[in-house]
């Protein structure tokens, strides 16, 4: 009777340890949900059938191995955020992972046992204490979080990977169990741990992936932000030349505008003046004048941008000349918000405009956007907005980069779209200690 009970206690411990390991495997990729009770109750439904496959094994492999998956899934799904596709793939890869340490496990009984079923429990806690080995040394060498960031259609193509992995050492360790012959479990055994190294790779291919797609983001930002001091410099030789002409002519001009003076023509004086003004190109500035290279440059294309589509563009500016921001985080965050606000409000049903607020105190900056929109929004589960634009993987990241900015510099992102046709997002950003 007591043997029963301490069996029990085992199989329980063997059904909990699992969950605890997909645990700390998943926090590699993933921060926690906030949402407790969801993380909760899938744990729990992992739990139970890992106890319920250990007490009552009536379904086929396959079908234990289907339902494990899925589970594992829902799981990632319930108690982590990020992208779908990509908690499919660190699940179904925990999945193959483990899998191959009980093969392993299995293929070495079957050369040292006439019945590997014998050690059953004994085999299970090994093949568990195995998969936290490995889950541990994953955490020591994969600690980027760039996983969370890439693209569908590559979450799907290395998925296949792991499922490949479950399909061949399912059907490799049936095969090996009915012949039960020593040289099928070497080699079964050597089949496990090159599909192993090969799933291990799926880390190593993600990390590279999201890197090099990282990398594609920031010389995209480079090369705005270079144009945007080009087009800036080109705004300054043009006034430079034009107040050298100014000048050249200044003498001329006021001789004339004191013969109009002493005769009392004043019409013909303020006349003479405003020509003088329009010939000159006296009478052109530009609406951000902070000295702020990268902010003057994007307020004074995206005013233009907005002014040539019929929208009115408000603004109004607290900022030095010099802040304690990088300015490709600074041309990264506004350029993204400017663009999105510009395309919003020309596709306004009613009025069309944009408001922005840049305010600078203790090395603190807040952004304030406001713009009117058409009154659709695209939002997905978890309430993240979605881009509307046709090719979402060019142009689905702006948000995302932005809040990845924000991020790095500890700060804060709050949209706010409660007042009908009118979008709003507040951004406070602290400076970074060095």
């Amino acid at each position: 009777m007591w043997m029963d009970k301490v069996i029990l206690q085992i199989e329980m411990f063997l059904a909990l340890f699992p969950a605890g390991i997909l645990g700390l495997y998943l926090d590699i990729f993933f921060s926690k949900s906030p949402r407790k009770i969801r993380l909760y109750l899938s744990y729990m439904l992992f739990f139970i059938w890992q106890f319920f496959i250990a007490k009552i094994n009536l379904l086929p492999g396959y079908m234990n191995i289907s339902i494990t998956v899925v589970l594992t899934i829902i799981v990632v799904v319930c108690s982590r955020t990020g992208k779908f596709w990509n908690k499919c793939v660190v699940g179904i890869a925990f999945n193959a992972i483990w899998m191959l340490m009980e093969t392993l496990c299995a293929s070495i009984f079957m050369l040292y046992f006439t019945n590997y079923m014998t050690p059953r429990l004994l085999g299970s806690f090994i093949s568990k204490l195995m998969l936290l080995i490995v889950i541990l040394l994953l955490r020591k060498v994969f600690t980027d979080d760039g996983i969370k960031e890439l693209s569908t259609g590559y979450s799907i193509t290395l998925m296949l990977i792991p499922i490949g992995s479950i399909y061949i050492m399912n059907s490799i360790f049936t095969l090996s169990s009915h012949i039960n012959a020593e040289k099928v479990s070497l080699n079964s055994f050597i089949t496990v741990v090159i599909l192993l190294l090969m799933n291990i790779l799926i880390f190593y291919m993600y990390m590279k992936l999201a890197d090099e797609l990282q990398l594609k983001r920031c010389n995209s930002v480079y090369q705005q932000q270079l144009e945007l001091c080009e087009r800036h410099q080109n705004e300054r030789e043009l006034s430079m030349l034009q107040l050298r002409d100014a000048r050249h002519n200044m003498r001329n001009s006021l001789i004339s505008i004191l013969a109009y003076a002493e005769d009392k023509d004043y019409d013909k004086m303020v006349a003479f003046v405003e020509e003088t003004m329009e010939e000159g190109g006296l009478n052109s500035f530009a609406v951000s004048q902070t000295g702020n290279i990268v902010i003057d440059s994007l307020v004074n294309y995206w005013f233009t941008v907005a002014e040539g589509k019929g929208i009115t563009f408000k603004m109004n500016f607290h900022i030095p000349m010099q802040m304690s921001f990088r300015g490709a985080d600074l041309c990264l965050i506004l350029g993204n918000l400017l663009e999105n606000a510009v395309e919003a409000a020309e596709n306004a049903i009613y009025e069309k405009r944009i408001l922005l607020n840049l305010k600078y105190d203790k090395e603190n900056l807040f952004i304030f956007v406001e713009n009117t929109y058409n009154g659709n929004l695209v939002k997905t589960k978890s309430g993240r907005l979605k881009t509307t634009k046709p090719d979402s993987i060019n142009h689905g990241i702006g948000l995302e980069s932005v809040n990845r900015v924000v991020k790095k510099h500890n700060g804060t992102v709050i949209i706010d779209d409660g007042e009908a046709y009118i979008f709003r997002i507040k951004i406070l950003l602290y400076a970074v200690k060095k």
